[in-house]
């Protein structure tokens, strides 16, 4: 594969998706609105006609640029979204066709479950077979561009992937110690899972869920719910000294896990920076 573009290269993610492949030897070129050491052209996904130009002769593309659910806090119209999240993948896509761009990384998120991910009994396990039950202008823009990779991928041949992230959010290190555990994901992580995508040949429409790994199984998940703290302790013992010595707090609850066992079997995703890495 000889050329990749990267939309929202300035993203947290985008940044080390770009900085990955460029270490393996990867011809990259890196889309945003916002100027950055991984950004090679300022483009905005939402003009068509630019978007046909720039991805003439991309071997793939890994789409992460996107308005986010931070944009709902600040009161982002739903036109806006769906201008940018919508219309804008829809372009990306379109030029695919045209230009023979064979192979596409949607990047979503696990926001999508939205209230498919609420119990007051349990914590929900969260994988692939879970029904989304999107909640707001964010979740239904990133469903509709899943459904329009589906689509793609269905009626025009454009190998469509889609991979959806967790959390990885500017936070206190107790607080994405915490996440990590159970719903978060280290950008760095992120960045191999879309690498291995990348590097797998798909012959069927495909959806990842891609976090840092969680050690709770399924029998846990009444216990989490109500008493995260004796559990998490259960696993990693050394928690208890590192918790008290560092004054930190456990999660009040653990409302959900995400699993990623169908990308570790199909993608060989390992996520090195889970919850006892980053206590060291």
């Amino acid at each position: 594969m000889k050329r990749v573009l990267v939309t929202g290269s300035s993203g947290k993610l985008g940044k080390e998706i770009v900085r990955l492949l460029r270490m393996n030897n990867y011809n990259i070129l890196g889309i945003d609105l916002i100027e950055s050491d991984t950004t090679d052209e300022i483009i905005d996904i939402r003009d068509r006609n630019i978007i046909k130009e720039v991805t003439k002769g991309v071997d793939a593309i890994i789409h992460t640029a996107a308005l986010h659910g931070k944009h709902t806090d600040l009161n982002y119209s739903r036109d806006k979204f769906i201008e940018t999240n919508i219309n804008g993948t829809n372009n990306l896509l379109s030029a695919s066709v045209e230009n023979r761009v064979r192979k596409f990384l949607y990047t979503s998120t696990t926001s999508i479950y939205g209230t498919a991910m609420v119990s007051d009994k349990q914590a929900v396990w969260v994988d692939e077979e879970l029904i989304p039950q999107p909640r707001d202008i964010y979740d239904i823009t990133k469903l509709t561009c899943e459904l329009l990779c589906k689509d793609y991928f269905e009626k025009e041949g454009i190998e469509t992937t889609v991979l959806r992230v967790s959390r990885f959010l500017p936070e206190d290190d107790n607080t994405k110690a915490n996440h990590r555990i159970y719903r978060g994901l280290d950008e760095e992580d992120g960045a191999k899972g879309h690498q291995l995508a990348l590097e797998k040949k798909f012959s069927s429409f495909e959806i990842y869920n891609i976090s840092n790994e969680s050690p709770f199984k399924k029998d846990d998940l009444s216990e989490i719910y109500s008493n995260p703290q004796d559990v998490i302790c259960k696993y990693y013992p050394e928690a208890e000294e590192f918790y008290r010595r560092n004054n930190w707090k456990y999660p009040e609850k653990i409302d959900r896990v995400y699993s990623i066992a169908k990308a570790k079997r199909d993608l060989n995703y390992q996520p090195k920076n889970n919850f006892d890495t980053f206590l060291k």
